[in-house]
């Protein structure tokens, strides 16, 4: 198995005598990979497997895979071409081990994509996306469900292995006795040498050492971590290979009667599968096996939707008038007061590290200020009435939460937690505001930027567990309203007002100072929830010698500092 990287370069003649004419040449002669997934190269009879570009790191100001490796350097690390001297393998174990289960998870997430999505343009798949025949799957897809088969079933293995063997240290009297010649002691005869019974090789055992075989083959051949005992004489080398020819079918088809029980029937249709696509893929220089995807950032868009999108949302807040689509929108407790808002997200895949760029932010603002005029649009209807962006007594607009979020792997490369984690943002154009010091006010926007464990989210992703995908859009929820909810306890001060009765107007007479700063808080009934920007709340108002909180106070307002 060869290993390649998304977006890399390799010199001209590498690259296509792996990938043939797929790719992207730059000045130099270099090709770029272009492609993430799986397919099978009959020039060197040897799989291909792209990986994600999130493995390369940056070291010195320069990408490298996992910080240390350039990407020729990884090619043949899993390659049986290492065990004839014609690669080197230059990988740590803990890289080696790493990129093992990568290539495995990179290709389910690929296949529960391609299962997802099967109108989509960007998946490239032998045979037909759309079949769910078993046929169709790709000789790839067949040994993974080998090794989940063997994983499942250890057990059952072991228990046809001891009945299998029952018997054969019991010892054959009858044979004993005709062929060999006792010792007497005190009349009675001991017989050094016995002959032990022994069956030959039944069916059972057969379909045994074909299925141990084949794991073998895997585990040595094409870098699968496999650790199994077994005390068979395996078949291997030429006779392996004949196997994989047309041999496997035949012998498989001579013992399929013998197999009545689910698990045999199983493990005889997985052995039949693995042979028929070998026997296919090694009868013809045409025979295709692949599955792959030329655009990755939008295989990590759908699985981000799918694990922190809402399914009902209006679809005129995803698909926008403008013609902008909307990566991710969900409702939530608003960070200020619980009310309910959506919060609106925009999946960025790029190498870890890496910056979202300036234009991105500028169409994310045009994503908050759409959903904002959606609900004002008075040729459309807003579906959800709970949802209130507009304060109608105050004229305060609700604080609409807005961010990016992109994948890295973590240094432990642990796939077991979500690592929700929040960049330290201190770019300029990360706020956008018309006025200052207006929080309330429609054109006042923040951004923020959370990232996330990509290995965590490809298993979760792959492994389709709802109670376990619900269990993360909620903390995924929680801890995106909690970073919103620390940035404006940094940037604002808060309060509640109570103010004389009738509040309509009072607001009305007082409409200049407050505009932007008030709206009615969503829990606390009849009080208003106001804002100012924490380095100006000691400072007076324009043309005054008074700061806002002792104007409210001398108009008979209740002023009270607010935690959010």
């Amino acid at each position: 198995m060869k290993i390649l990287i998304e977006e890399q370069y390799y010199p001209a003649d590498l690259a296509r005598d792996l990938c043939g004419d797929f790719g992207e040449p730059n000045k130099d002669g270099n090709i770029k990979v272009s492609r993430v997934g799986y397919f099978f190269n009959h020039k060197i009879s040897d799989g291909i497997i792209c990986l994600p570009k999130v493995i390369m790191f940056k070291e010195d100001g320069i990408h490298k895979a996992f910080g240390k490796y350039e990407p020729q350097e990884i090619v043949n690390a899993f390659s049986s071409d290492i065990e004839d001297g014609a690669g080197e393998c230059k990988l740590e174990e803990r890289a080696q081990s790493f990129i093992k289960d990568f290539v495995l998870w990179s290709y389910r997430t690929i296949s529960t994509y391609a299962r997802l999505n099967r109108e989509s343009e960007i998946v490239y798949q032998s045979g037909s996306a759309k079949s769910e025949d078993s046929t169709q799957a790709t000789l790839l897809d067949v040994i993974l469900m080998l090794i989940k088969f063997y994983n499942e079933n250890k057990d059952y293995f072991m228990y046809i292995i001891k009945n299998i063997h029952s018997g054969y240290d019991r010892i054959n009297w009858r044979k004993t006795i005709s062929r060999k010649t006792p010792i007497m002691q005190d009349s009675s005869p001991i017989y050094m040498e016995v002959i032990n019974l022994r069956k030959q090789i039944n069916f059972d055992e057969e379909l045994m050492i074909i299925f141990y075989s084949i794991l073998n083959y895997v585990a040595k051949h094409l870098g699968f971590d496999l650790r199994f005992e077994c005390n068979y004489d395996l078949i291997t080398g030429a006779e392996f290979e004949s196997y994989m020819e047309e041999v496997g079918l035949i012998r498989l088809r001579a013992i399929k009667y013998k197999y009545f029980s689910d698990k045999d029937l199983q493990m005889w249709n997985l052995c039949y599968a693995f042979f028929e696509k070998t026997s296919r893929i090694n009868s013809s220089d045409h025979s295709e096996d692949y599955l792959f995807v030329t655009d990755f950032d939008r295989v990590f868009e759908s699985m981000m939707n799918a694990l922190i999108s809402d399914k009902n949302v209006p679809k005129q807040l995803v698909d926008q008038k403008d013609g902008k689509i909307v990566d991710h929108i969900f409702r939530y407790d608003s960070p200020l007061d619980g009310s309910p808002i959506y919060y609106i997200g925009d999946s960025k895949y790029y190498k870890t590290e890496q910056d979202v760029h300036d234009t991105s932010l500028y169409k994310q603002y045009t994503y908050a200020k759409n959903v904002i005029q959606f609900h004002f649009d008075k040729r459309t209807k807003a579906d959800d009435k709970r949802v209130q962006y507009r304060d109608e007594v105050c004229e305060g607009y609700a604080f609409t939460p807005n961010f990016f979020i992109s994948a890295y792997i973590p240094d432990d490369l642990s796939y077991g937690k979500n690592n929700i984690g929040e960049r330290d943002w201190k770019r300029e154009d990360a706020t956008m505001t018309h006025f200052d010091n207006r929080l309330f006010d429609r054109d006042t926007l923040w951004l923020r930027h959370f990232d996330v464990n990509l290995l965590f989210i490809m298993s979760l992703y792959a492994q389709d567990d709802a109670s376990e995908q619900e269990m993360f859009k909620r903390a995924f929820k929680d801890k995106v309203k909690e970073g919103f909810k620390a940035l404006l306890k940094a940037e604002y001060k808060f309060f509640t007002v109570t103010v004389p009765e009738p509040v309509e107007e009072f607001i009305k007479a007082n409409f200049y100072y407050l505009n932007g700063r008030i709206r009615f808080h969503h829990e606390y009934k009849g009080k208003l929830l106001m804002t100012i920007e924490a380095d100006k709340v000691d400072e007076n108002l324009p043309g005054e010698n008074f700061t806002l909180r002792q104007f409210l106070e001398s108009k008979h307002a209740k002023v009270e500092d607010y935690e959010i």
